[in-house]
Order: C-alpha cells, then sequence, then structure tokens
C-alpha cells in the first residue's frame, strides 16, 4: 500500500492544469489572483516611493531586518499567494525574497532579460510571482516571457549597471521572447527561476507598480553548499513576526 501524502495548502487558487503548464512552459498568468483590498493596502505606501531619474526603482524587503518597510511587503503573506506557491511546491513556502518595482512614467527603464537563477541558484522548488499593483499594457514596462526556457537550466550572464545597480544581464538573449497580453491590476505572473524574462520602458505618463514575490520549497537547497538557507524563514514565521510588531 502506498502511504504517499501531498501537502495540502490552506488556500488553493489554482487550477491542475494551471499548474501543469507553469511546469511545461515555465510560467503561468494567474488572472485575478491578488484581491483588490490586498493591493490598495500595499499601493498607497507605495506610491510615495520617488523613482531615480528613469531608473528601474526598487524597495527590498531584508530578512535581518523583517519589520523595516512591512508595510511595504504585506504581500509576502497574501493567502491566495502563498496558497499558489504551495500548491506548486506541494511543500510549505519559504519567503526568499520581496520587492516593489517601480518603473517612472515618461520613458523609465524595465530590466534586460534575466533569470533569477543567475543571481543565487537554488536547487529544488523556487519561483517568483510578478504582481501587477496597476492596469500594465504593452507600452508600460508590461513583463516578457521565453516559454520553455526554464528548461535550458541557468545560463551565462554579465554585471549590467546601467539600468539597475547589482543587475544581471543574459549573455545570450532567449529567441522566442513575448510580451504578456496587458495586465489588470491584481493579476499575477508566476514563473521559475531558470526562466527567461525582461520588461522594456514605460512610455506611459504613469509610473509602473509591480511587487516581486518570491518563495522557495521548503526542502529547497542552495546550490553553492547544497546547505538549507535557514535565514529565509516560513511564511507563517514572517506573519507572526509581524503579528507581534503591531501588537
Amino acid at each position: 500500500m502506498n502511504n504517499y501524502s501531498i501537502y495540502q495548502p490552506a488556500v488553493k487558487p489554482l487550477s491542475e492544469e494551471q499548474i501543469a503548464q507553469y511546469f511545461c512552459e515555465g510560467y503561468l498568468v494567474a488572472s485575478g489572483l491578488v484581491p483588490p483590498e490586498a493591493v490598495e493596502k500595499v499601493l498607497a505606501p507605495i506610491k510615495t516611493i520617488e523613482p531615480s531619474g528613469n531608473r528601474w526603482t526598487p524597495k527590498i524587503f531584508l530578512h535581518e531586518k523583517p519589520t523595516l518597510d512591512a508595510e511595504f511587503h504585506q504581500l509576502l503573506i497574501e493567502p491566495r499567494i502563498v496558497g499558489a506557491a504551495e500548491q506548486i511546491f506541494e511543500l510549505p513556502a519559504r519567503v526568499y525574497y520581496g520587492m516593489v518595482a517601480v518603473v517612472p512614467a515618461g520613458g523609465g527603464h524595465g530590466l534586460p532579460w534575466h533569470q533569477d537563477n543567475q543571481y543565487h541558484q537554488i536547487l529544488g522548488g523556487a519561483l517568483n510571482m510578478f504582481v501587477a499593483l496597476c492596469d500594465i499594457t504593452p507600452d508600460k514596462a508590461i513583463l516578457w516571457v521565453a516559454p520553455k526556457s526554464h528548461l535550458g537550466g541557468v545560463q551565462p550572464s554579465k554585471q549590467n549597471e546601467t539600468t539597475a545597480i547589482g543587475h544581471r544581464e543574459a549573455l545570450v538573449e532567449p529567441e522566442n521572447g513575448v510580451p504578456l497580453p496587458a495586465m489588470k491590476t491584481g493579476d499575477v505572473c508566476i514563473f521559475d527561476r531558470s526562466f527567461y524574462h525582461r520588461s522594456l520602458q514605460n512610455h506611459t505618463n504613469e509610473h509602473r507598480y509591480a511587487y516581486a514575490a518570491q518563495y522557495q520549497a521548503d526542502n529547497a537547497r542552495l546550490a553553492d553548499n547544497g546547505e538549507k538557507d535557514a535565514r529565509k524563514m516560513r511564511v507563517s514565521e514572517l506573519q507572526e513576526i509581524w503579528n507581534n510588531s503591531e501588537s
């Protein structure tokens, strides 16, 4: 008798067809995944961020200071976001990274082609969720994707300081890159850490607001030493930290 059992997240917003697409194509778009009230909660403080010239401007979650700027990063514990990650992992999720990404109006630059695993490679389940915090049209630094590019593994990259300090850029661009259709506020593109993606310029007269919520599976390991990254907390642990800071 097989006693194998699959971890069951508390919230399961994805269909089996969506999960299958994620593994086959390297990405999926979940329309309306994030509820309007969750977007509104973070968008008010995020709109106070002043972009740096025409550069892509981030606000990064710091594991060593989890209560710092917590108002920007509440989507990291949003149940539907976490549930989607845990459906894909079939394991509890650990918070790997969180980042507000503002692309300035009037020609602000997004980021060139890259893979998240070109920064730090994670072995095992690990993904990124690009959350649209405003309606994002093709001329508003829409996300570009390269279907099935995750199947090639981590590719060579170089440092690029032109659009963002510390950014990585692919040495060889994928040949099959396509822009996503226009995204509505609350839509989410979920993709593997070895998946190629980019964004171009924002030619509109409004800033483009998005959030990158990145997670790793509870059993994931670091490629450089084969160990688990003890610095990356479970979602429930971050929730408890924020709850205690408010009390």
